[in-house]
C-alpha cells in the first residue's frame, strides 16, 4: 500500500461523523449514491436527511453484482458509490479481489466518487486473499473511512478519513465549518496505543474472543452463510423462512428479551424478499451469556417455523 500524504488525512470524531461529513459536502439534494440493497442503517437515515437518493444494487452472493452496478450506472444520474468490501453490514459479505477490480473498472468509467466504509479495518490481515482496498485500486475518486470503533474501543470516538487531492479543499471546507471539536484526548488515546503496539493485543484478544463466539453461533445455527472472515465476525446473518415483515420479528423477540435487527431496517429495496436477521455476537458480557441468548433464539425460530 503507498503512504498517503498527511494532508489528505483528516482525523474526525467516528467513522458515522466521517460518513456524515461527506454526504453533506460532497453531494448536493436530489444527487443519487449506489449501495448494497441491504446497507449501513445509518447511513440510510443520513442519506434521508440530506435528501439523498440511495439507488439499491442488487447482491449476488459475491456481493454487489456487477451487471446490476453497470445497469444503474446507464439509467440513472449516479454521483457516487457507498461501499464495505470487508465483512458488509449487514450481510457479511466480502468482496473478492477480482470484483473489487471490476468495482474500480466501472466505477473509473463513470466518474463515482467512491466511498469506502472500512469499518473492520483489521479484518483484512485475517483474509487470505489479502485483497487490495478500493482506495488502492482507484486512489483518486476514493474517500477511504475507517475508525477505531470496532477496532479498539467502542467508546473511542476517532476516526479517519482519507481523501483524493481533488476533493482536498471542498472536504477541509466542510470539516471546519461543521466540527465543534474532535477530541484531543480520544486521539492522543488512540495514537498511543497505536504507538506502544497496544492495538495489536486488543485484536488479538478481539479475534479470539470472536472466534469462539462463532463456534457457538454454528452449534445453534449450522446452515447459517459463511464465508472465508465468518469465523471472526462480529456478528452473523441469520435466513429467515415465511417472513414479510422483520420488525415483526423484532418485537416479538424483544418480547423475550432478545434484540436482534431484521434485514427491514437495512433495506433499501422494499421488494427484496430477502428476509433475515442480523445477530450480533459481540455485545454480550461472557461467552456463557451469548449462549443463553443463542438457544433461547433457537427455540423461539424454530417455534415460530422462521427457519
Amino acid at each position: 500500500m503507498r503512504l498517503t500524504p498527511t494532508q489528505h488525512i483528516l482525523i474526525t470524531a467516528g467513522g458515522e461523523k466521517s460518513l456524515t461529513l461527506l454526504l453533506m459536502t460532497l453531494f448536493s439534494s436530489g444527487d443519487k449514491i449506489a449501495v448494497d440493497e441491504f446497507t449501513y442503517a445509518k447511513l440510510i437515515a443520513t442519506a434521508q436527511l440530506n435528501n439523498l437518493h440511495l439507488v439499491a444494487i442488487k447482491n449476488d452472493q459475491g456481493g454487489m453484482n456487477i451487471e446490476a452496478l453497470k445497469h444503474a450506472c446507464q439509467n440513472n444520474n449516479l454521483a457516487s458509490l457507498y461501499i464495505m468490501p470487508e465483512y458488509s453490514n449487514p450481510t457479511g459479505a466480502v468482496l473478492s479481489v477480482a470484483r473489487r477490480k471490476e468495482i474500480a473498472t466501472i466505477a473509473q468509467e463513470y466518474g463515482l466518487k467512491i466511498i469506502e466504509d472500512d469499518y473492520l479495518s483489521f479484518l483484512s490481515k485475517l483474509n487470505p486473499e489479502r485483497p487490495p482496498k478500493i482506495m488502492e485500486l482507484l486512489p483518486d475518486q476514493t474517500c477511504y473511512v475507517c475508525s477505531m470503533s470496532k477496532v479498539l474501543a467502542s467508546g473511542l470516538r476517532v476516526g479517519y478519513l482519507v481523501f483524493p487531492a481533488q476533493l482536498a479543499q471542498q472536504i477541509k471546507n466542510g470539516f471546519f465549518n461543521t466540527t465543534v471539536k474532535t477530541s484531543t484526548l480520544n486521539t492522543a488515546i488512540a495514537s498511543m496505543a497505536i504507538k506502544e503496539h497496544v492495538v495489536q493485543q486488543i485484536i488479538q484478544n478481539k479475534v479470539t474472543l470472536a472466534k469462539q463466539a462463532n463456534i457457538l453461533f454454528e452449534q445453534y445455527f449450522p446452515t447459517a452463510p459463511t464465508n472465508q472472515l465468518t469465523d471472526y465476525a462480529f456478528f452473523r446473518r441469520l435466513p429467515l423462512k415465511n417472513v414479510q415483515n422483520t420488525a415483526k420479528v423484532e418485537q416479538a423477540l424483544a418480547n423475550i428479551n432478545i434484540r436482534c435487527f431484521g434485514s427491514d431496517r437495512f433495506q433499501i429495496n422494499a421488494s427484496s424478499n430477502d428476509h433475515f436477521l442480523r445477530v450480533s455476537l459481540s455485545a454480550n458480557k461472557s461467552l456463557d451469556e451469548l449462549e443463553t441468548g443463542l438457544k433461547k433464539l433457537r427455540k423461539f425460530l424454530q417455534k415460530s417455523n422462521l427457519i
